[in-house]
């Protein structure tokens, strides 16, 4: 059954595949719930670009396991979230070498964490508007891209 997102001026516009990518919502959850595995190399990427040796920053951001390398977690999610408290929008610190686990996670309104995300973004209206979840018109000009 395909999905549709309705307009205020009462028009469905059919979202292609439920599992097509869209712009993060910034709310954290992915975050919050999964605990992405580490290889040495991205370690060593990691404590380079904080300045650390792989020594520190294996007893300050990691949890080794029978699995492997785990990023530590806080009870506000990754050790590396940080959040914006004002708008509950959340932000990577280490965005530009943060792990492969999380490099491919694809946002999609078929994942649960991207759903919830969007309810808690929600207001009290019935009604949201594209303003609500993405800041930018840059930003809600590419969500409506990929409904095409």
């Amino acid at each position: 059954m395909p999905s549709y997102f309705r307009t205020l001026d009462g028009r469905e516009h059919p979202i292609n595949r439920v599992d097509s990518p869209i712009e993060c919502f910034r709310c954290g959850i992915c975050c919050m719930r999964h605990q992405p595995r580490l290889t040495a190399e991205e370690v060593a990427i990691m404590a380079e670009q904080l300045g650390l040796s792989t020594d520190d920053f294996l007893s300050k951001y990691v949890v080794i396991t029978i699995v492997g390398y785990l990023l530590r977690q806080t009870k506000k999610g990754c050790v590396f979230l940080i959040w914006e408290e004002e708008e509950g929008r959340a932000t990577c610190s280490i965005h530009p070498s943060r792990p492969e686990a999380c490099r491919n996670w694809v946002p999609s309104l078929s994942r649960p964490e991207c759903r919830e995300g969007l309810a808690r973004l929600k207001t009290k209206n019935q009604i949201m508007l594209a303003s609500e979840p993405y800041p930018s018109q840059e930003a809600i000009n590419r969500l409506y891209a990929s409904l095409k």
